[in-house]
């Protein structure tokens, strides 16, 4: 007879199975719900209040013992990292807008705004291709026979001997392929195969390099005095 699942044991699976990508979920909010307050958009809580939501909510409807997510799961799971681009973007604006529009802001602080919205951008993304590949965590996890978003090199035919037997990609990997999807603009070793990975890949890439612009136009104006 199966053992009743308790509260804690739900816990414990849900933090082996989504823990990394629960504590990133954490940190994008915080740095979301400081660029709001640093870049005056309003209202301030609007986006962290509805993202928290979500996640406290992708939390409340696991279920370990679950072959697969259930559609709600995937639902709210989604629906989190969109919310979640949406609101990058709109941060996005809030600093163009301040470069731009409104020259006696601090420029330092702009500086600031900067980085942290594009190492937020990063752990946002990352959070997308972990909940999109193959067709989620869960999914990967039971080795479903379902196509990849990304193929990584351990899963190429030619790699074998280089990767353990059946290996399959963790939220680390994810944070790796978003981090070169920022910087080098373009992916490296995993590639997109799907339309919803190069869909992604390419707004990370744009959304990189607006960011990217936006520091070096406060940079240079600070240069100029």
């Amino acid at each position: 007879m199966a053992s009743k699942k308790t509260f804690w044991s739900e816990l414990r699976a849900f933090a082996d199975a989504r823990g990394p990508a629960f504590l990133t979920a954490v940190v994008i909010i915080g740095g979301q719900a400081w660029l709001a307050n640093a870049l005056a958009l309003q209202p301030v809580w609007l986006f962290p209040s509805v993202t928290s939501v979500l996640l406290i909510a992708s939390a409340v409807i696991y279920r370990s013992e679950r072959e697969e997510p259930s559609t709600q799961m995937r639902w709210v799971a989604r629906g989190l990292v969109g919310v979640l681009i949406l609101a990058n973007a709109l941060s996005l604006l809030g600093l163009v807008r301040g470069v731009f529009l409104q020259p006696t802001l601090d420029p330092v602080g702009l500086l600031l705004d900067g980085v942290v919205l594009w190492a937020v951008n990063i752990a946002v993304f990352a959070l997308a291709y972990w909940e999109v590949d193959g067709g989620g965590p869960q999914e990967r996890a039971k080795g479903a026979r379902r196509l990849p978003d990304l193929v990584f090199p351990q899963q190429q035919a030619d790699q074998k001997g280089l990767a353990p037997e059946g290996w399959r990609p963790g939220f680390l990997d994810y944070v790796y392929v978003s981090v070169t999807a920022a910087t080098a603009f373009s992916p490296t070793d995993a590639m997109p195969y799907s339309k919803t990975a190069k869909v992604l890949m390419g707004l990370e890439g744009t959304m990189s390099i607006a960011i990217f612009a936006m520091v070096v136009a406060r940079a240079v104006n600070i240069a100029k005095g």
